[in-house]
């Protein structure tokens, strides 16, 4: 037996015993159930419900007659017919994700925590992963005083989301960002702040300078802070037409 080809069909989502004997009759090509249970070592009570469902898989073929035969397809079909199997095993734990992942979110949403908290976080990562969380809630608006460079994909990809959810999102960002303006209507200006407004009422809020290497980082989640978002989508606005197109 091949251990390479055994290994292999394993892999594919045979079982052990199913996968000895599809092997050991690309080898033998053709043989009784019998002497299939003994060069393969799979037991005499357990061959014949293998092979069943090696023929429902498509994978061998029973030929009738006294005594009654089993043949393998050809390895390189058995080999396609597998992948193709678990491809479509794939494709549906992808579909099973994708609405499993949404239904997360539609929660998530639906489950905003009240109140103003000030959070520490060692990594900027954190901050990030966290940030990208609360850009998800968004349902109508993002505003954001930002300094965002290409570097920063978990934030990029959470502004990607919310847009194909029709959220409106407009930033000031302190650098030219060519990869925001597929996310966003972008202009460039230089103001030193981190600061998203989502939906006009809640405020992330960056309290270090997130540009410096520091041991630990500060920011503030204020969830229904209507002065506070009011103040900067009043410095928002008041700047948007002093941004720079690029």
């Amino acid at each position: 037996m091949d251990a390479e080809t055994y290994s292999l069909l394993e892999k594919l989502g045979l079982t052990e015993y199913e996968a000895k004997t599809l092997s050991t009759l690309f080898t033998l090509r053709e043989a009784e159930a019998p002497d299939i249970s003994r060069s393969a070592q799979v037991p005499k009570t357990r061959v014949y419900d293998v092979l069943e469902k090696l023929i429902n898989r498509n994978l061998i073929i029973e030929i009738k007659g006294r005594p009654k035969l089993y043949r393998a397809v050809e390895p390189q079909k058995a080999i396609d017919v597998l992948l193709l199997g678990k491809k479509s095993q794939l494709k549906d734990l992808e579909d099973e994700a994708v609405t499993v992942k949404e239904s997360f979110e539609s929660a998530i949403a639906g489950k905003d925590e009240a109140g103003e908290k000030v959070m520490k976080v060692k990594d900027k990562q954190d901050f990030e992963r966290i940030l990208g969380q609360e850009l998800l809630k968004a349902t109508k608006s993002i505003q954001g005083l930002t300094e965002l460079t290409d570097e920063h994909e978990i934030v990029h990809d959470a502004l990607k989301r919310a847009k194909q959810k029709n959220v409106t999102i407009r930033l000031l960002n302190s650098f030219p960002s060519k990869k925001l303006k597929e996310v966003a209507d972008v202009k460039h200006f230089n103001h030193g702040m981190n600061a998203f407004i989502i939906d006009g009422k809640k405020v992330v809020l960056a309290i270090s300078d997130f540009k410096k290497q520091k041991l630990d980082y500060h920011f503030t989640i204020l969830t229904d802070h209507l002065p506070m978002a009011t103040t900067l989508l009043h410095y928002f606005d008041s700047h948007w037409g002093k941004g720079k197109s690029y």
